[in-house]
């Protein structure tokens, strides 16, 4: 699994889980369908600031993203964002130029995935940032002398975990299939 570290002061409009829960999901989906990380085991920076990245070569304005994807590194110039949705675009856009390198056609590809991926990409991330905390001290009754914790004596199975029968729905039935 990835590490993403955040560097820098989020916005107000978003909160550091909410940034590692989006580029994880990012990650997440690219993965599914075949495009990883260069040096995953290396983990993900995303380094927020006001600072100036540079021209864009296509629209000759500033970047307001740049992404190094033999570093896995990005840098987001937080200037430029006065929304939510338009940082969560960035963050996505970025994140699928770390998993990817589409050649000449680049940007084009990148930003239509963008589009096309952002509400799955949505639905995971809330999922993940939702709760964080819950989870985090589930994982901290794990540790030695907690609650979950038992000698390799007394080791033995939870039947509580039979009793919730969530699962996955299935393919859901795409819009504009029969």
């Amino acid at each position: 699994m990835t590490e993403i570290t955040v560097i820098g002061n989020c916005p107000k409009l978003i909160t550091k889980e909410e940034i590692r829960a989006i580029v994880l999901s990012t990650i997440t989906v690219m993965g599914y369908h075949g495009y990883y990380l260069k040096r995953p085991q290396e983990g993900v920076k995303v380094i927020l600031g006001k600072m100036n990245l540079g021209k864009n070569k296509i629209t000759e304005g500033n970047n307001a993203g740049v992404a190094w994807r033999g570093l896995g590194l990005f840098k987001v110039d937080i200037r430029k964002f006065r929304n939510k949705p338009g940082l969560t675009t960035i963050l996505i856009h970025e994140t699928i130029h770390l998993c990817a390198n589409f050649s000449g056609s680049d940007e084009f590809i990148v930003s239509t995935l963008t589009d096309r991926l952002k509400e799955s990409i949505i639905e995971i991330a809330e999922e993940l940032a939702s709760n964080t905390y819950k989870r985090a001290a589930y994982f901290a009754h794990s540790k030695k002398g907690m609650t979950y914790h038992r000698s390799e004596k007394n080791d033995c199975y939870n039947d509580e975990q039979w009793q919730n029968k969530k699962t996955t729905s299935g393919n859901k039935k795409q819009k504009g299939t029969k």
